[in-house]
């Protein structure tokens, strides 16, 4: 029997969610976030009224821009144009790999404008003709250009387990990579220029350590890895939201009045918008501190302001573990739906009785297995009762209890 105080002592606690974001690393292996999740994540660069949008056509089931390989494989593909520009920034490049990865480059920047075009051209999605885009902008649905330029330029950054330890361009394009690495090293081999074979290499590498077959990556075996502690933070909001969304047991009848007390879609998103102005703040006072730094009056002032953003640090952190025990709860009441849809799969409760007396031959002994089975039967129903209960602690603490408004930008006079 599951009481109530084991079902709220379930997800993962705001002392493992800081830990987390402190080393930017979650354990355990975690997939990439789905095409609704990954959408949500990068409203929170859009606009108030550009995210409320997005929002509401993802709560009324409207159509929204998808990728066909996702968006996690455009944060790969993002990530090695950086890196091949990057490498092409690099002083003495040889003239010869410089030719080859201009090639490479302009082959990904095509790939990257062809994804762009899909998010905002988003033929089929949105609105075209001009009667079709006034009726969408009076039901306040008709995401602008403008937004959208912005929403493709949030899923470049969209949070992806690990894309900062593998080699991006070998995930971009092996063969590719591994033609250019071979064509110089022949090349440096033949005219004894030692530059470029080292070069080779070190676009065949990860790191610094050299890449295998077996070994492409070489990352932490187990472990999430993001690039701070606020990537981390978002990735665990949307990996929450979608453990909740791809349940049965959230789409069920038993937790149809706990879906209309939240919209997850927008919670989502509004931890997302506080994590990213925490994140622009913070990076806008420590450029303060390292531009005026040297006055120590100055510097301390900065230092007032980092203890003022703490509390807004804790409170994200726990909206996050709210979102997470609504999971845990969810996904433990989903056991219990199972247990309840097997005894009610072949016949009501009645046949079944009936059943027991006719196979028993003992009516003493079949009228107890038919209490047993109801025993049953209402012990899962009581269960799920706890659940919903727990359910509406939990999403009372998605919300910031009284809406906090983040300190503004601050710049050095």
């Amino acid at each position: 029997m599951i009481d109530k105080s084991a079902a709220q002592r379930g997800g993962d606690s705001s002392a493992q969610i800081r830990s987390w974001c402190e080393r930017s690393a979650v354990a355990g292996e975690r997939p990439e976030l789905s095409d609704a999740a990954a959408l949500l994540v990068a409203s929170g660069y859009l606009t108030p009224a550009g995210r409320a949008i997005l929002v509401r056509r993802i709560s009324s089931g409207l159509p929204v821009p998808t990728l066909p390989t996702g968006f996690g494989e455009l944060r790969r593909l993002q990530r090695a144009i950086v890196q091949l520009e990057s490498q092409l920034d690099a002083p003495m490049v040889p003239g010869m790999v410089v030719t080859l990865m201009r090639g490479r480059l302009n082959g990904l920047l095509r790939r990257r404008d062809d994804s762009r075009k899909l998010i905002v051209t988003a033929k089929g999605v949105f609105a075209g003709s001009t009667r079709a885009i006034r009726r969408e902008r009076r039901e306040n649905v008709y995401l602008e250009i403008e937004e959208r330029e912005r929403l493709f330029a949030g899923l470049l950054c969209t949070p992806t387990p690990n894309v900062n330890t593998s080699n991006p361009m070998r995930r971009a394009g092996t063969a590719a990579v591994e033609r250019i690495a071979g064509v110089v090293g022949q090349v440096a081999a033949r005219s004894g220029y030692p530059q470029a074979g080292e070069w080779a290499n070190r676009v065949a590498a990860v790191d610094g350590t050299p890449a295998s077959p077996r070994n492409p990556a070489s990352p932490l075996s187990g472990v999430a890895n993001f690039v701070d502690g606020y990537e981390t933070l978002m990735f665990l909001a949307a990996h929450y939201y979608d453990r909740i969304m791809r349940n049965p047991a959230w789409r069920s009848d038993h937790f149809a009045v706990q879906r209309t007390q939240v919209n997850l879609h927008a919670e989502l998103a509004e931890i997302v918008a506080d994590v990213i102005a925490l994140r622009s703040v913070r990076i806008d006072l420590d450029r303060a501190k390292r531009n005026g730094g040297f006055d120590a009056s100055f510097a301390a002032q900065i230092d007032r302001r980092e203890t003022v953003l703490r509390p807004v640090w804790t409170e994200l952190i726990d909206r996050v573990q709210a979102l997470g025990d609504v999971a845990y709860v969810v996904e433990s009441a989903a056991v219990e739906l199972q247990i309840l849809s097997e005894y009610n799969r072949a016949a009501t409760i009645d046949d079944r009785i009936d059943a027991l007396i006719a196979r028993s031959g003992d009516r003493e002994i079949s009228v107890d297995n038919a209490k047993r089975l109801t025993e049953q039967v209402r012990s899962g129903e009581e269960q799920l009762r706890i659940y919903r209960d727990v359910l509406e602690g939990n999403i009372a603490r998605i919300s910031p209890a009284v809406p906090r408004e983040l300190p503004a930008r601050y710049e050095p006079s």
